[in-house]
């Protein structure tokens, strides 16, 4: 005799999708993001987050980068690719340039195996035209990938930037503003290693150009500063002065 306090089990048929909304999910655009947790990647990562209609993070882990397999299926899934994983410091700059360049030939090599023809955005160094190894890496590695847009049919923007402070800065690693500050604050001396004017880039204001790229298929060579738009930093306007000078 069948129970009559007994719920009824009945299969759930989820509503078949529109094509107002297949059409959504076609639109937008699969960002990837190496070194998403890092200091812009994280902020980039967030941001794009709030464009549910516009853009689909495709994660990315470091192991990646030693596992061809990995890699591969995260470039392939892409329609833009973020390069911001890099290492800053290190006491022996030969291991700065070695890491750096080594990452980018690999995305290289995967971007090769899987003949994608995504957007590719890195992230270089305003220290490209100095005489030091991070600088070299920095410069290598946006010349390797704009090598590979022009062989391959992709799209590329090297973005050339300045120092970059703002929330979550890391003294002592990738924020000289971070570390003046840090200094300051716990009343120490700041140590001037070369005495000069100082270009900065607020990282909000950096990200928003990088989802302006994002959004874009445009090749470019992006150097902060160089032109007039309203993501250049306006120190004058914002601070009192237009560039920071430490002064003993």
């Amino acid at each position: 005799m069948e129970n009559s306090n007994q719920a009824s089990l009945t299969s759930y048929n989820p509503p078949p999708i529109t094509n107002h909304q297949s059409q959504i999910t076609k639109q937008m655009k699969k960002v990837g993001i190496s070194g998403q947790n890092g200091f812009v990647g994280y902020q980039l990562y967030q941001t794009l987050k709030l464009y549910k209609e516009e853009f689909f993070l495709i994660d990315f882990e470091r192991r990646f980068f030693e596992d061809e397999v990995a890699l591969d299926a995260f470039v392939s899934k892409c329609d833009v690719i973020v390069h911001l994983a890099a290492l800053n410091r290190h006491n022996e700059p030969e291991v700065i340039y070695e890491v750096n360049t080594v990452l980018v030939k690999k995305l290289v090599a995967s971007l090769e195996r899987t003949k994608s023809q995504a957007h590719v955005m890195i992230s270089s160094s305003t220290q490209e035209d100095r005489d030091n190894l991070y600088g070299k890496s920095k410069k290598e590695g946006r010349l390797l990938l704009s090598d590979w847009a022009s062989r391959a049919g992709g799209s590329f923007t090297g973005m050339v930037i300045p120092n970059v402070f703002g929330p979550f800065g890391h003294p002592f690693y990738n924020s000289v503003v971070a570390t003046f500050c840090h200094q300051v604050s716990h009343n120490e001396t700041p140590k001037i290693d070369v005495d000069g004017h100082l270009k900065l880039i607020y990282v909000g204001e950096l990200v928003e150009g990088g989802k302006g790229q994002a959004g874009s298929l445009v090749d470019s060579r992006w150097k902060m500063g160089e032109r007039k738009s309203r993501l250049r930093l306006r120190l004058r306007l914002r601070l009192g002065l237009r560039k920071l000078r430490v002064e003993q």
